[in-house]
């Protein structure tokens, strides 16, 4: 089925446009010259690089998926206050340029069987932020983006950074497969689901949940913390999805279907998160969201590669008709002193939350624009990569040994350039958000190019 009439041409120069949905999908991977895009064997996912026509053809699935999942929500991160574009396209070139040496390191440390089992390990927890959104971003937006966005500018050219190409790409395709562990890394590939949590652990999660009839003082209630947590986790990530992790569709025994939705309200790792301090705010709620799709006559529900929900009817909050809520203190508080709040008791919560979003616009409201950029570069910079660095144990190495949270003397320079010819606002959404610019590596590059070597 199909959400939008438009489509995709990207740089399929010469053959006919791609739509968007499973139909996207299948053309996509019929145009491949490799089986990257059908479903691969761990020992696929081990092997240390990709081929040429693989790396092409992860170019051209990731451009279609990111021009697919943007026209599902063309009119989000439009905002008066934060300079989105900007900092996002600084951002992804600064990935580009940074992410190879770190995730290098991070695979060193761990091994490749070490960057499966930190995918795997979201099968088994709630609150985590290795999800499909920044599991997804490693590559789409690192590599995707970034790689573009430097072709675009015409900072490189696409016979460059192939060695560290592969790197990133490695890297999103390990953690992707061993969260799936299915054979497949992206939604996108399997009908936009993502049921990825183990039986016992959807068990435990069911086992909470409080049903309610819609238009109740309890479906109002918990619907309204939703959306306050929600703005919250926004607002904490500078107006982006990092904040937000859906999974499911999830079937549930009486044919209803449930959602597991985090909601990051509070990251230590970003120094404007102290008023979430304040305000005893916990690092993520977690919302089960039981929709009744007999009721709402639902004919299609994706949770696309950006942790985000979408349904045909498009408004599935009315349908709301269970709920639960679970509070993960700090990033890494253990999975059993995770605990469920009644819905009776998100007032009280909804109070911390909405004091928190307040005293978040009025510190943004004084800061500028300068620092709102270089603070929403760093969201997606670091924090893209940030729980799989946690979960290795290297991200102290990553800010000691390799400088983590130092910008790049280059992506510095571009901050100037990128106002120049409206290349923000015109030539980003013209080149990276329509796929145009996505070219493709020469036929016969050798896979070890690379404008670095390191230890």
């Amino acid at each position: 089925m199909r959400f939008q009439d438009l489509v995709y041409q990207g740089n399929f120069k010469g053959m006919d446009p791609v739509p968007d949905g499973i139909l996207g999908d299948k053309i996509l991977r019929q145009r491949a010259k490799s089986k990257v895009l059908e479903k691969v064997s761990k020992e696929d996912v081990l092997r240390d690089q990709f081929t040429v026509d693989e790396l092409n053809d992860l170019n051209n699935y990731l451009a279609w998926n990111i021009w697919d999942v943007l026209v599902m929500r063309a009119t989000e991160g439009v905002s008066g206050m934060i300079p989105r574009q900007e900092y996002e396209i600084l951002a992804f070139m600064h990935e580009f340029y940074r992410w190879p040496e770190i995730l290098e390191m991070t695979t060193n440390e761990v091994g490749a069987q070490g960057i499966i089992d930190i995918g795997a390990s979201a099968r088994r927890e709630i609150g985590t932020k290795v999800n499909c959104v920044h599991d997804w971003c490693i590559g789409a937006v690192g590599f995707g983006m970034g790689r573009c966005g430097l072709l675009a500018l015409e900072a490189i050219q696409p016979q460059d950074y192939v060695r560290e190409s592969n790197i990133i790409l490695k890297f999103m395709q390990r953690v992707l497969w061993g969260k799936r562990q299915d054979g497949y890394i992206l939604n996108s590939q399997d009908r936009y689901r993502c049921k990825i949590h183990e039986k016992d652990i959807l068990e435990k999660l069911v086992g909470q949940v409080e049903y309610f009839e819609p238009g109740s003082e309890k479906h109002d209630s918990f619907v309204r913390f939703n959306a306050a947590a929600e703005l919250l986790s926004f607002l904490d990530h500078y107006d982006c999805r990092l904040g937000l992790g859906d999974t499911g569709p999830y079937e549930l025994p009486d044919g209803k279907i449930m959602i597991i939705r985090d909601l990051f309200t509070n990251e230590e790792a970003f120094d404007w998160s102290d008023v979430c301090d304040h305000e005893n705010v916990p690092h993520c709620y977690t919302l089960c969201l039981v929709i009744d799709p007999d009721k709402m006559n639902l004919s299609e529900i994706r949770v696309n590669d950006i942790s985000t929900t979408f349904t045909r009817p498009k408004n599935y909050i009315e349908h709301i008709v269970g709920g639960a809520v679970f509070v993960r203190e700090k990033w890494n508080t253990p999975m059993d002193e995770v605990y469920p709040v009644k819905i009776s008791e998100l007032d009280k919560r909804l109070e911390g939350i909405q004091q928190a979003t307040f005293k978040l616009y009025t510190k943004f409201s004084r800061m500028s624009r300068r620092t709102l950029i270089t603070n929403g570069m760093y969201v997606y910079y670091i924090d893209m990569i940030l729980p799989h660095l946690r979960l290795a144990g290297t991200y102290d190495k990553a800010c000691k040994d390799y400088e983590f949270w130092e910008i790049d003397q280059r992506v510095s320079n571009y901050y100037y350039d990128i106002v120049k010819r409206g290349f923000a606002q015109a030539t980003v959404p013209q080149k990276i958000f329509s796929g145009e610019g996505y070219l493709p590596f020469p036929d016969n590059v050798s896979l070890s190019r690379s404008k670095y070597y390191w230890k």
